[in-house]
């Protein structure tokens, strides 16, 4: 079994970049037991053996989509977003005050909370909003998690994590039968969501004012880390571009960003002549 389990991972690492090992052999159990019941098999051993000898299709993403881990939550780190209201959105809107555009990535933004949250502090902090042209975009390598952060729909427990309650009156439209709201079109006119594999091919992206890239390196190895990092350095001018990282990540010093402390948080810039 462990050498099935490991040619299973050693393909889960090259399409997603996730990193297994043989101990978590307890989280293949639990997650893809329901998979093989689906497609009929007996054990989720019989399962890998079919993925492992078999060409990358579709069973095989919805297996790594299931080892995917998509916790998140509105505000998620609340000291991420006082530090965005007060410093790095005030920052760069007077910047960008002529001009009336910003980017902003959520990378791997799972069911889009962190995409919402963002709209909703800059439908807060700027009053023309109107007149700015703003792009929030949401990607993710899961069509499930992305097919709900289109909808914007989300039960009660979602939305009690870490949504005020005004912000969900504000932001949201009212209480449907199955206790669902959806958020409204202010800020989903903003947000765009797009599925896209970090350790894949990118489409076509433009420059980003602030990208967010939280709690996902974490599943790679340094090599695959290296690499994404690299690419997201040519999507961030040299001047104000920011990456924000989760709370539990660091970027080497050897590499083409420098770190910035702000009180309770840190981010990072492109080093002056690495960015594109």
């Amino acid at each position: 079994m462990n050498e099935i389990l490991l040619t299973f991972f050693a393909s889960l690492e090259k399409h997603t970049g996730i990193s297994l090992d043989i101990n978590k052999k307890y989280l293949i159990d639990s997650r893809l037991s329901p998979i093989a019941k689906e497609n009929g098999f007996k054990e989720v051993k019989d399962l890998l053996l079919h993925l492992n000898k078999n060409s990358l299709g579709g069973l095989h993403y919805k297996a790594f989509d299931a080892l995917t881990t998509n916790e998140t939550m509105f505000f998620r780190d609340p000291h991420v977003f006082e530090a965005l209201r007060t410093k790095i959105l005030p920052e760069l809107i007077r910047a960008r005050s002529k001009k009336k555009n910003l980017r902003i990535w959520s990378a791997a933004s799972s069911t889009g909370q962190e995409a919402y949250s963002i709209a909703i502090m800059l439908s807060e902090m700027i009053p023309d909003l109107q007149d700015w042209d703003i792009q929030i975009v949401g990607t993710d390598f899961s069509e499930r998690a992305l097919n709900k952060a289109k909808e914007g729909v989300y039960n009660h427990f979602e939305l009690s994590r870490g949504l005020d309650k005004h912000f969900a009156e504000k932001y949201f439209g009212p209480v449907r039968s199955d206790g669902t709201r959806q958020a409204n079109s202010k800020i989903r006119e903003i947000v765009k969501f797009s599925l896209i594999n970090l350790v894949d091919s990118w489409p076509s992206l433009p420059y980003f004012d602030i990208v967010f890239l939280r709690n996902v390196l974490i599943y790679f190895t340094q090599d695959t880390k290296d690499k994404v990092l690299n690419r997201v350095s040519k999507l961030m001018g040299p001047a104000d571009g920011i990456l924000i990282l989760g709370a539990s990540e660091m970027i080497p010093l050897s590499t083409q960003f420098k770190m910035v402390q702000l009180e309770k948080i840190s981010y990072y810039k492109v080093v002056l002549g690495e960015g594109a």
